[in-house]
């Protein structure tokens, strides 16, 4: 079968706001990229159109599907780039009434229903993990038999919307194949400047599931965590530094260290190899699944920077949704962190459930006191299937569902804050995320820092657009 896979336009400037806009990444789509080579394993002729990376309309997106005839597309669907994902799904409904139209991604994974009934032009909605679900559907409609026992997948029947049984988490990852790379414009994908020192950089998954129980967080891959063994990600590696001459990989799992042996492993296995001399690497942890012993080893295999995700500097809200930490793990992480010489950024949520401004002000103060080398501040989001979600809704806290909206750069970009908690107005929130990033990096000490640390001239460029942002943003 011939597939087009899209992952649907999405400017920079739309998710983080015009000014912010110039400082985002551009990364891979690597969801359609694990799709695209079990796919291919499987002997179809599969394409991946990457709008974002390629700067594609949806015309852009139309001429290119007008030049073949395709049996199958796929197009992702995240929450906040669901208008997009619909107008593309539309055009090519109305431009060809047999091919088969099947989406993915987190936000048909929490509302294939809803998805459906908006969206009478989708065929097929894939649940969850869909490199098993895919093929079992494709191989069904080569066959042109019923659908109707291939797990894991909703799609409607004489109007109404039919959910198969869901499909088993895949427990062994080795299985599947290695993402198709080779499908994307590699050359396009630049991280975000606060997690490179040199380019090209690209992004590797190790694992997939999380078994914590952030309020804030929908678990797409389940809560039961799962990886790929050591010698299937120094394969990986290898192929981006010898195919694409990776300099850096960000490991993308949502908390890299949550089995510290894995990790051990991994490092020693890097150190083995001499692949840590090749090339350094970052990744994102929690401040209670790390410690000195596993930090130094990490440090020593190539880590170069952390990326924690503190969200409070109160210990009542860290409760309240659920982080499953205290500020005291917090600080001993940030301190072993920074012994080992290993960079930190912090992430910090502003707006959360009962937050007063007196605690917003309190975590930029953290934030300082803490001193990583990076911090970003988002205003509270509640995304669909989180418990925060459902609280808001049910607490008439959520001001919008218009999926568009659901974006953290409230305070630079010019839609409506879709969450504000009460007893809070949206300005102030909007405010107070302007204030902590000012007051973060217009501080001699850390303006001193990035600028020790500048090494290209495209890191400068995007240095004085970040400073010019934060100065002139009103």
């Amino acid at each position: 079968m011939k597939v087009l896979l899209i992952n649907p336009p999405s400017s920079v400037e739309e998710r983080y706001g015009k000014s912010l806009g110039r400082l985002g990444p551009t990364t891979p789509p690597l969801g359609l990229a694990y799709i695209a080579a079990v796919l291919e394993k499987r002997g179809d002729d599969v394409e991946i159109l990457d709008a974002p990376a390629l700067n594609f309309t949806c015309d852009d997106i139309m001429a290119h599907f007008s030049k073949k005839s395709y049996d199958i597309v796929g197009i992702s669907i995240l929450t906040p780039t669901y208008a997009q994902s619909v107008q593309v799904i539309r055009n090519i409904r109305r431009a060809n009434s047999n091919v088969k139209i099947i989406v993915g991604g987190a936000h048909p994974t929490i509302m294939p229903r809803e998805v459906l009934e908006e969206n009478p032009e989708i065929d097929f909605v894939v649940i969850s993990e869909g490199e098993f679900t895919i093929v079992e559907l494709l191989n069904t409609l080569e066959k042109k038999e019923s659908p109707s026992q291939v797990k894991g997948i909703a799609s409607q029947i004489d109007g109404k919307v039919r959910i198969t049984e869901p499909r088993p988490f895949i427990k062994d990852l080795d299985v599947i194949p290695i993402p198709a790379f080779e499908l994307l414009p590699m050359e396009r994908y630049t991280p975000t400047a606060s997690c490179y020192r040199n380019l090209p950089g690209y992004f590797l998954i190790t694992s997939r599931g999380c078994p914590f129980g952030c309020t804030f967080c929908f678990h797409t891959f389940g809560r039961t965590y799962r990886f790929y063994s050591v010698n299937r990600i120094i394969e990986e590696m290898e192929l981006l530094i010898i195919k694409y001459g990776a300099k850096e990989i960000m490991f993308s799992d949502d908390t890299f260290t949550i089995n510290k042996a894995r990790v051990e492993e991994l490092c020693k296995g890097l150190i083995r190899q001499g692949i840590y001399k090749k090339i350094k690497w970052s990744c994102a942890a929690r401040v209670d699944c790390v410690d000195k012993t596993l930090l130094h080893l990490m440090k020593e295999s190539g880590c170069w920077q952390i990326h924690y995700g503190v969200e409070s500097g109160s210990q009542r809200l860290l409760d309240i949704i659920q982080k499953g930490f205290t500020i005291e793990q917090v600080i001993n992480a940030f301190k072993w962190t920074k012994q080992e010489r290993i960079n930190v950024r912090a992430f910090f949520m502003l707006g959360l459930p009962s937050e007063t401004k007196e605690e917003s002000l309190k975590t930029i103060e953290f934030a300082k006191k803490l001193d990583p080398d990076w911090a970003q501040f988002t205003v509270t989001v509640p995304y669909p299937g989180t418990k925060l979600h459902s609280q808001a809704k049910e607490n008439g806290t959520l001001k919008s569902t218009k999926w568009e909206e659901y974006q953290t750069w409230g305070g630079w970009a010019d839609t409506k804050l879709v969450y504000v908690p009460e007893g809070r107005n949206e300005e102030e929130l909007k405010a107070l995320q302007r204030l902590a990033l000012r007051s973060f990096y217009l501080r001699p000490r850390i303006l001193l820092r990035h600028l020790k640390s500048l090494n290209s001239g495209a890191l400068l460029k995007k240095y004085i657009n970040g400073a010019r942002c934060l100065l002139f943003r009103d």
